[in-house]
């Protein structure tokens, strides 16, 4: 980073990539620390995607590497600059995590990777259905919350948030400063899986001082109460009692596991049993078990596969799979679409879908609620839900208005708010937030700037060129179909492609390098359903 070398002792912090003025996503960010008269080192937080936009081809954008990472066969970065000591994601959705099997995809190096156990393993699960060799994974060390990891001369705290299961927040420290680092975050203490925030460590971070607060953004225009996982649950319960004797399907995101949870307690206050269809979210389960999460434990209620709900009555079964955001490969698009070996839909059929529709899903959830509904199912998404008297079934996972005023009114920052995670509305309202509680704000309106935080204060240390890489999906070269384990259904719809890598400008919008980049083997290696996977604590142990 030019505004780096040569620069007074700080704290720096650049978003390059997730202040988009054309959608959320592809979330990464760049922190250097220079102290008095050493070099300085430097860290990255999230590597994400960023889902298409504006139908140029691309699967999914995301930050450019070149001149951050090295390529596998190189010791350094290219140009000449040194390696990051490491790779710190906050959660495992995949506007965080999503772009580190493209990097390997693409010959580049990954540094050593931080992560809560759940998240780890949601990431090695990523890396094997992308066939990714193992020998190019990077090292994985999971850390729990309120351990603290030393990275480039800087000490950085994980802070439990609620979000999704193993969700954090980071607190930074160096010697010239403190910055806090909410990745995505609400409140809600009735969340079923992992830890929950604390707001009493919370207020003792602020008084131990934090200079500059790195704040998500989604939903602080939203000046609702909150609704709580505790309260959708009894409404679910409630709409399913209204559907005594139908075939139910529910349709969630797949990473959505505090809302299978849900599910799955309201199916069981009904006299239902719960079952899961689909590879991905059934290898969300096992992931989660993996990282010490018991998800039919919290639902009070075993999960069965979809062979095993099949030898049951369709109406004492709860049926839950993915497609929530109308995805082309979800349970109910194929479903929908009546693929071979989806659900069936029947004229007494209910489908409950079990979430929002968001900008960018909107028309494409539309059309899916169409088809459904031509075959003969009653549809009952959140806002019908509500519109029925049910009540809400589905709350963002990001902090409306009160909860971004609980979070800077614990962590009462020194110098500076700066919003992230949003587009400029909702970047504005959060803005506006911390000013109204006596915090100045900066809104940036674009990726690039570079703040550093210093003893003498917060200040913005100039704006570097960022770019992107957009990855498109090869036609060139034969997928493998795997497998999908014993009685969860068809998974041949679901394949290892193989890309092609352009160069974009910082918009996404030009095309500076066209194919500079292609994954090395059109036939990709076959991915494993369930890889043995070790990681390591921070305490040195070994973990399987």
């Amino acid at each position: 980073m030019a505004f780096v070398d040569g620069h007074q002792p700080g704290l720096f912090w650049q978003s390059l990539m997730g202040n988009n003025s054309d959608g959320i996503g592809g979330n990464c960010h760049r922190y250097d620390v220079v102290g008095e008269g050493t070099p300085h080192r430097w860290f990255l937080v999230d590597y994400g995607v960023k889902f298409r936009h504006g139908g140029r081809g691309y699967a999914v954008e995301f930050a450019s590497p070149e001149g951050l990472l090295a390529r596998r066969s190189d010791g350094q970065v290219e140009g000449g600059g040194p390696i990051p000591d490491g790779l710190v994601l906050t959660h495992a959705h995949e506007d965080h995590i999503g772009a580190i099997r493209h990097l390997l995809d693409m010959g580049y190096r990954v540094p050593p990777v931080y992560a809560s156990a759940f998240t780890a393993a949601m990431l090695n699960k990523s890396l094997a259905d992308a066939g990714i060799a193992r020998d190019r994974w990077p090292e994985m060390t999971i850390v729990r919350n309120g351990e603290v990891v030393a990275l480039a001369d800087a000490r950085v705290e994980f802070v439990a948030v609620d979000h999704m299961p193993g969700a954090t927040a980071l607190a930074i420290r160096s010697e010239q400063g403190c910055v806090f680092h909410s990745g995505d975050y609400r409140f809600d203490a009735t969340l079923p899986l992992g830890e929950r925030a604390d707001p009493e460590r919370l207020r003792a971070l602020g008084k131990e001082g934090i200079d500059m607060v790195v704040a998500d953004s989604t939903s602080a225009p939203n000046r609702q109460d909150p609704v709580a996982e505790a309260d959708i649950q009894r409404n679910l319960s409630r709409l399913m009692a209204a559907n005594t004797g139908r075939p139910l399907i529910a349709g969630i995101l797949g990473s959505q596991l505090d809302r299978l949870v849900s599910l799955g307690r309201a199916a069981h206050d009904n006299g239902r049993a719960l079952a899961v269809s689909g590879r991905s979210l059934a290898a969300n389960v096992a992931a989660a078990g993996m990282a010490g999460l018991d998800v039919a434990a919290a639902a009070g209620t075993p999960i069965l596969t979809a062979a095993e709900a099949r030898a049951l009555p369709p109406g004492q079964v709860l049926m839950v799979t993915t497609g929530a955001f109308a995805q082309a490969n979800s349970g109910l698009m194929r479903a929908a679409n009546r693929q071979p070996g989806a659900l069936e839909i029947t004229p007494d059929t209910t489908v409950i879908v079990a979430q929002r529709d968001i900008p960018s899903s909107r028309a494409a959830q539309a059309a899916m609620v169409a088809k459904l509904e031509r075959l003969g199912a009653r549809v009952i998404t959140a806002e019908a839900a509500e519109a029925q008297g049910f009540g809400p079934i589905h709350q963002s996972g990001h902090a409306v208005e009160r909860d971004v005023r609980l979070m800077y009114t614990l962590l009462r920052p020194k110098g500076l708010a700066v919003p992230i995670h949003g587009d400029h509305r909702q970047i504005q309202a959060n803005s506006r937030l911390a000013r109204s509680l006596g915090i100045p704000s900066m809104v940036l309106d674009r990726n690039g700037t570079v703040i550093r935080v210093g003893r003498d204060g917060v200040s913005v240390a100039g704006a570097e060129a960022v770019s992107r890489v957009g990855a498109r999906e090869r036609t060139d070269g034969v997928k493998q179909l795997p497998r999908a384990p014993r009685g969860q259904g068809r998974d041949s719809h679901f394949a290892v492609p193989a890309y092609s890598y352009d160069g974009l400008d910082a918009t996404g919008t030009i095309v500076l390098k066209p194919d500079f980049c292609r994954s090395p083997d059109p036939l990709r290696p076959k991915r494993s359903n369930a890889p043995e996977i070790t990681v390591t604590t921070l305490a040195g142990r070994r973990e399987r």
